[in-house]
């Protein structure tokens, strides 16, 4: 039974498992004949890409890939047996995870890239604290700075 995880409560995790694949996801693990079960949506595993710049130095990124990417599924569960280590993902790993699941599994167009980058700008005018164009306060001042 794998005790060092809280049961019932969705978490972002990494399953190193014992074939040696690391994967990632949205995970809830519960308990079923005493044994642990994990549940795991939209499952990706790291990519690493060295790209050689000349001779003495190297360039590395991390990517993802589904897991399984041949599959339309979304669910998948991990036995026990089949699991070496759970850890949770850093909030940094977490936020390329989400944004490689925003983008569709890597397969985003460039319209849906727009309208995504649209939804997360913030609308000037409703910004809380915007006082007014530059122009407008460069004229302020300079009305206050010619008549004193």
């Amino acid at each position: 039974m794998i005790t060092y995880v809280k049961h019932d409560e969705e978490f972002h995790g990494i399953f190193k498992l014992i074939n040696g694949e690391e994967v990632l996801g949205k995970a809830v693990l519960t308990s079923e004949n005493n044994e642990s079960l994990a549940f795991i949506q939209d499952p990706v595993c790291i990519q690493i890409i060295d790209k050689k710049l000349d001779e003495n130095k190297m360039m590395r990124g991390i990517g993802f890939h589904k897991w399984m990417q041949l599959s339309d599924e979304e669910f998948f569960i991990l036995r026990e047996k089949d699991i070496l280590a759970v850890a949770s993902m850093s909030k940094e790993v977490m936020l390329m995870y989400e944004t490689f699941l925003s983008t569709d599994c890597g397969q985003e167009t460039g319209e849906e890239k727009v309208k995504r980058q649209q939804r997360r700008r913030a609308d000037i005018k409703e910004v809380p604290g915007y006082l007014g164009k530059v122009n407008e306060a460069r004229a302020i001042f300079e009305r206050l700075y010619n008549n004193p």
